[in-house]
């Protein structure tokens, strides 16, 4: 079955061949596979300005990145703060550390050194002073988190007084309902089995202490039960729309991902890391036997019309954009 957006944006459970090959003796760095091509079409240039003049990001002179991974979000949020802005990126991940300074300082080349920093550290325990900055932001991290709300707090304690907190967070079960040019007709059976799979999945995950791939749906309570105040919630205008001939370079970068998948020694997901979950999520043995199957005859159908060029989708996920002011 096809992964819209977000999924495809945020499930850690579909390992790239190049991963594999490239460093097989090494675990592989948290969101390593998140972090292909396809990360740089996330979001509508006119839905940032938007949102930039809803934040009032000019009259900001200094962010935070928790979880920043490569910058590729705070890359994008930068350029809006007022001249010459002071910027901290936070990753636990040293690779990340490194790759992210460079790639930072590349895009930025007219602001002082000094001022873009990448350290390393933990979203639950983040290694800078209290009251420090006047935004503080993390796009898909929260859910990755078994204790969000210790990241959350954090997140607070760093901020300045009326500072802006600003969290990019999905719900990725409503990737399994919508429909694409090979789904639209399947029996309502299989719809649901293939439902249940998946939240059983999540569920499992969850109670694994793996995060919350849901955890957009309850932030703006989070959120208040923090302390913020005008807090809002705003939903991201971006599909991943696939559609013949797949010729932009957004939908490019889509179907190679695929191909990287199908290509993949051990194949589009990894089966006993998704066993583990449905089952510890309440499903049974014979659930995941029937729809694994089940999901890589979908995924092969699947890839196969897009080789044909007959294969379409319109891919909305959900992503919610929530921000909240620190009292």
């Amino acid at each position: 079955m096809a992964l819209s957006q977000e999924a495809r944006r945020t499930t850690p459970k579909r390992r790239p061949k190049s991963r594999a090959v490239h460093r097989p003796a090494l675990p592989t760095p948290h969101s390593a596979e998140q972090f292909g091509p396809q990360r740089d079409f996330w979001w509508n240039r006119d839905f940032l300005d938007l949102m930039a003049a809803r934040w009032r990001l000019r009259e900001a002179a200094s962010l935070a990145d928790i979880g920043c991974g490569l910058c590729h979000w705070s890359r994008l949020l930068y350029p809006y703060l007022r001249a010459p802005a002071r910027f901290v990126g936070v990753d636990r991940e040293a690779r990340w550390v490194d790759e992210a300074a460079r790639t930072f300082r590349r895009a930025f080349r007219q602001v002082p050194p000094d001022l873009l920093t990448i350290v390393q550290g933990d979203a639950t325990a983040i290694p800078l002073a209290n009251d420090t900055f006047d935004v503080v932001t993390c796009q898909t991290l929260l859910m990755h988190l078994a204790r969000p709300a210790d990241a959350l707090h954090e997140m607070v304690r760093i901020l300045r007084p009326g500072g802006l907190l600003v969290c990019v967070e999905p719900n990725n079960l409503w990737n399994y309902l919508s429909f694409t040019s090979l789904t639209a007709e399947e029996p309502v059976e299989l719809l649901v089995r293939r439902f249940e799979f998946w939240l059983r999945y999540h569920r499992g995950k969850a109670a694994a202490g793996q995060g919350d791939h849901c955890i957009g749906d309850l932030l703006p309570g989070a959120f208040a039960q923090a302390g913020l105040t005008d807090i809002a919630v705003h939903l991201s205008d971006r599909a991943a729309a696939l559609f013949p001939p797949y010729h932009t370079p957004a939908q490019q970068a889509l179907v190679q991902q695929g191909r990287q998948w199908k290509d993949s020694a051990a194949g589009p997901w990894d089966r006993a890391e998704l066993r583990r979950h449905v089952l510890g999520g309440g499903g049974t043995d014979k659930l995941f036997e029937r729809t694994f199957g089940e999901l890589i005859e979908a995924f092969d159908r699947e890839q196969q019309a897009i080789a044909n060029g007959t294969f379409h989708a319109a891919f909305g996920g959900i992503t919610y954009l929530v921000s909240g002011r620190k009292a």
